[in-house]
């Protein structure tokens, strides 16, 4: 056991533990070799017991205490790893490719998005802009995107009507690389991009420009051309948005067109990072101006609140005693993270956080399709903020600019990840092993100690994990050593 109470009331870390403990409840974060003792009250503090890995952990690996679906497993150079195996296995066939094409989703940086327009009239007043402009790169933003810094802004936020977002009028907005200037963009598929501006909410009036017919309608046309299924691969934000396009079909049709889908460095249940994007901003551009830009972009885009902490008292989410924003006089929790937007007086990016936050990343349903994940743990990664001063309208709306300084990046040691993704939400694909064991799919979620989130699996801790699972896809004999990679003993 990680705890031990004594007295009703106090809980104490045994000898055998070592440097790095938190009491949640408290906030309270220590590095000792030392036995440590903390008062805790368990009557007002029952997720403390229902919880106690999340309230006290600390051991010589930095490891989670043992769940009985994780195995801790050493591979052969020695390097430790958590691994969920549902034990589903697909053999070694030497007879060639099972899939006819990789269909990736990168992240969010690596998307590129062009765009023009012909409107009839200003946005939002702006009557500096142009009404027309030709082909330009507008994310991720170059000299020309940021010539006009408002004019940008206006091309890169959605339009909200309802619980559906749009371009605004009269735009255009390509995935991929610009068409040379009055050209038009030619017709083919371009692989790993998507609009990730959207999250989980897609253009209803205009399904042409949404990312999910596309991409569908790619994969039905190579499925039928070569008789083979496809691979579906996300890295980062893509992992996220693979699974959704994947959820938003139905189970039959995954299964009809799908191989496997492999996640690499997942964010399934958000990013503590992310919310720093509306605390504080992106940084477009230098200085505090560049930073600012980001923020005023940041809180209106879906994309940004989709990736926040799922609250729940599930493995890969946040429960109620754990502070995700600290200030003087309130914290919040993922719970309160509506609550955090309404201080602010961000009631435009609260309306789109209410329509992202129950999406597919809530409900989190098992893909039903062989799946494979890769990700990295035990590195310090960012698991809250401290204020010195109080969210309001005043400071925070959506036309100021936050304070660069009062605020400190929180990190606990049984919190880490992979310096970007706190372990629970790269690891949260867990939930899926029981159900893809009934329904006879793989569910391999693999993790490394001291992986990077940029970590690409053909150079890192991964490498021979996803060189077996590779051979398994292409249809090649195992290569050297994969029947141990596969089948390592418990440590």
């Amino acid at each position: 056991q990680a705890l031990q109470f004594k007295d009703g009331a106090r809980s104490e870390m045994k000898a055998g533990w070592a440097a790095g403990v938190v009491v949640a409840a408290a906030g309270v974060v220590s590095a000792t070799s030392k036995p440590l003792v903390y008062d805790i009250d368990l009557n007002e503090c029952p997720e403390c017991i229902e919880h106690e890995w999340e309230v006290l952990l600390g051991n010589p690996d930095n490891e989670q205490p043992p769940i009985d679906v994780v195995q801790r497993l050493t591979d052969p150079n020695g390097s430790v790893r958590h691994a969920v195996d549902n034990g589903i296995e697909r053999p070694y066939t030497g007879e060639g490719p099972t899939y006819s094409e990789t269909v990736y989703f990168s992240g969010y940086s690596g998307t590129s998005l062009c765009t023009k327009y012909n409107r009839t009239e200003h946005l939002n007043g702006h009557d500096t802009c142009p009404l027309i402009k030709d082909w330009y790169q507008m994310w991720k933003p170059g000299a020309e995107a940021l010539a006009k810094v408002q004019c940008w802004i206006d091309d890169m936020v959605p339009v909200r009507k309802g619980n559906t977002l749009n371009n605004p009028p009269g735009t255009t907005t390509l995935l991929g690389s610009c068409p040379k200037a009055g050209t038009d963009p030619e017709p083919k598929f371009k692989g790993g991009m998507y609009d990730f501006r959207y999250g989980g909410i897609r253009p209803q009036d205009n399904p042409d420009a949404s990312l999910y017919p596309a991409i569908a309608k790619h994969i039905e046309e190579k499925v039928e051309e070569t008789g083979k299924k496809v691979l579906i691969k996300g890295y980062s934000g893509g992992t996220i948005n693979s699974y959704a396009f994947m959820m938003s079909q139905t189970v039959e049709w995954r299964q009809k067109h799908i191989r496997a889908y492999i996640a690499w460095a997942p964010v399934f249940g958000g990013t503590i990072s992310s919310i720093n994007s509306v605390l504080y901003g992106w940084q477009v551009g230098g200085g505090d101006a560049g930073r600012c830009l980001g923020r005023s972009v940041a809180i209106k885009l879906p994309s940004v609140l989709w990736m926040w902490p799922h609250p729940g008292t599930s493995f890969g989410e946040w429960n109620n005693t754990e502070v995700l924003v600290e200030t003087p006089i309130r914290n919040y929790t993922a719970y309160e993270l509506d609550r955090l937007l309404e201080d602010s007086g961000l009631t435009e990016t609260k309306a789109l956080y209410d329509i992202e936050k129950n999406d597919y990343l809530g409900r989190f349903e098992p893909p039903m399709v062989d799946t494979y994940v890769y990700y990295g743990f035990g590195t310090a990664t960012t698991a809250g903020y401290k204020l010195n001063y109080n969210l309001s309208a005043e400071t925070d709306g959506a036309d100021k600019c936050p304070p660069a300084s009062g605020r400190t990046s929180l990190k606990r040691a049984w919190d880490d990840g992979d310096a970007t993704a706190p372990r629970r939400s790269c690891a949260r694909a867990d939930a899926w092993a029981e159900a893809h064991k009934r329904g006879g799919y793989v569910l391999k979620n693999y993790g490394y100690k001291g992986q990077g989130h940029s970590s690409s699996c053909k150079v890192s801790e991964c490498k021979p994990d996803y060189e077996c699972m590779m051979a398994v896809l292409d249809g090649k004999p195992p290569p050297a050593g994969c029947k141990v990679h596969w089948r390592t003993q418990v440590a």
